[in-house]
């Protein structure tokens, strides 16, 4: 049952970390933002397209958000008790500082929770979503925008030229030529006009161009090469109409994104790299039975005991081919010696192939176990990036976004360089997959630990004036000392 510090202690965290989180998410998202932002624009996507663009990509995003908020969080609102003197006086009521992080202790423990449930089922199903979703996007060209002077290459099988647009904004065009490659014979099927206007129908599905004064010129097809006849049709009204399904955007089934492994729970990359481990050992055994015929057909052909081969052992021939030829003046027995380098080449090829095989199925394996174990490791760190800022905000005793935000800056980028670091370890097999994973979390635990340590003596690791007493003090022996040596040389 909740005491009156531990409600006091929880008003404190509870809306600080809402706050936090939605502020670490915007500042995430606008880095997302940054690095899609040419892919988004100009494509006419329609609002409910960006919504949900936005929308799967922050939920992408909280796997890095929970404990940098955690931090920020547990920073600023204990080094807000701290500055307001409330830490001082719930300690001087003789109640320990391990006492005074137990709610918070209990909801960075829920926050963990939640953020192994949200890594382990709604960002995968969220990646899926927003990476196919972009792909689509990618693909899809920009919205019809004819540009006055310049050509218009989006519409397949078609180049249109604009001279001028209406001034007013109106569907007004004068100038147009329009290129039609519809029969894939070159420049050779083209329309002319002087004016007309230009609209979409059908829900922007068609473009309809209304072209008045103007020509077509064409070449009709003719077998005869010496003979080319030109075709021009003078029109005053013409209405020409072109399907505007190029510029749309098709949706990719979803189904072909689902083998990364940041679209897998933890029981699908357990299951996937499980069989990629097994089928690896499948290869390595295989290898020897596969090339046991090359094998036998080599010490064969050696061991033949005709009169042209007896006079030979096997260990003085000689290892080239050009060498073997000028000792060995036997037909057949050159005839045998060229047919067992080839199969003694395909066995190299054969056993090169599965070596490759094998070593591309074992650091697939290494990435989704990798993956695996981060989706426990990045909820695990909520609760150390607690067990940092709780004791840090306890020693510091300052609130707000200056100090803590600096210091969780700094704490996060520790977190994500030896994240970085233990995934390279990893695939590079210096370290498994578990060390790998585990690296960032069991540093920062130290750090964890010795702040907590710390906060509980009431040490004063931040105050700039005991580091100042610390060095006069230091300055006093080292001037004591020579003032000794001086002594001892008179």
């Amino acid at each position: 049952m909740f005491t009156k510090i531990d409600k006091l202690v929880s008003k404190a965290f509870i809306p600080t970390f809402f706050l936090t989180f939605f502020v670490v998410l915007f500042i995430l998202f606008t880095v997302f933002l940054s690095q899609y932002l040419e892919d988004l624009v100009g494509k006419d996507l329609g609002w409910e397209v960006y919504a949900r663009v936005f929308f799967y990509f922050a939920l992408t995003l909280t796997p890095m958000t929970f404990p940098l908020a955690t931090l920020l969080a547990a920073l600023m609102s204990f080094g807000n008790l701290g500055e307001h003197s409330e830490l001082t006086a719930i300690k001087g009521s003789g109640i320990s500082l391990l006492r005074i992080l137990m709610p918070v202790g209990f909801f960075a423990l829920v926050i963990a929770i939640t953020a192994f449930l949200s890594n382990n089922y709604i960002v995968p199903e969220a990646n899926l979503r927003a990476f196919s979703l972009i792909y689509d996007i990618k693909q899809k060209k920009p919205a019809l925008e004819f540009k006055e002077g310049g050509f218009y290459n989006d519409l397949p099988k078609h180049r249109i030229r604009i001279e001028r647009k209406d001034r007013n904004g109106g569907n007004g065009i004068y100038g147009i030529m329009i290129y039609d490659h519809s029969a894939q014979r070159g420049n050779t099927d083209l329309i002319i006009a002087d004016s007309g206007k230009m609209y979409t129908i059908l829900d922007n599905n068609y473009l309809v161009m209304e072209l008045q004064h103007g020509s077509k010129f064409s070449e009709p097809t003719n077998d005869n090469t010496y003979k080319r006849e030109f075709v021009r049709d003078n029109f005053s009204k013409a209405k020409f109409v072109f399907s505007l399904e190029a510029l749309g955007m098709n949706r990719t089934p979803e189904e072909l994104f689902k083998s990364h492994q940041v679209m897998m729970t933890v029981s699908q990359l357990k299951r996937t790299s499980d069989s990629l481990d097994r089928e690896s050992g499948i290869q390595l055994v295989n290898v020897p039975n596969i090339s046991k015929p090359y094998y036998d057909y080599q010490f064969a052909t050696f061991a033949f005991t005709g009169d042209s081969l007896a006079q030979f052992r096997l260990d003085t021939l000689p290892a080239k081919y050009s060498d073997f030829k000028k000792v060995i003046k036997d037909e057949d027995l050159v005839m045998y010696y060229e047919k067992a380098i080839n199969k003694t080449r395909n066995l190299k090829n054969l056993v090169a192939a599965s070596r490759d095989r094998v070593e591309v199925m074992q650091k697939d394996a290494v990435t989704y176990r990798l993956a695996m174990f981060q989706k426990i490791t990045f909820s695990v760190a909520c609760f150390i990036m607690f067990l940092i800022g709780a004791p840090l905000g306890a020693i510091i005793k300052k609130g707000g976004f200056g100090l803590p935000v600096l210091i969780s800056i700094v704490f996060f980028i520790l977190f994500y360089v030896l994240t970085i670091t233990g995934e390279k370890y990893a695939k590079e097999g210096i370290a498994g997959a578990l060390e790998g994973a585990w690296m960032a979390n069991a540093v920062l635990s130290v750090f964890g630990f010795f702040f907590l340590r710390q906060a509980r003596s009431d040490s004063r690791l931040f105050d700039a004036d005991i580091y100042y007493i610390y060095f006069n003090k230091l300055k006093e022996k080292f001037l004591s000392y020579q003032y000794a040596a001086r002594n001892r040389k008179i």
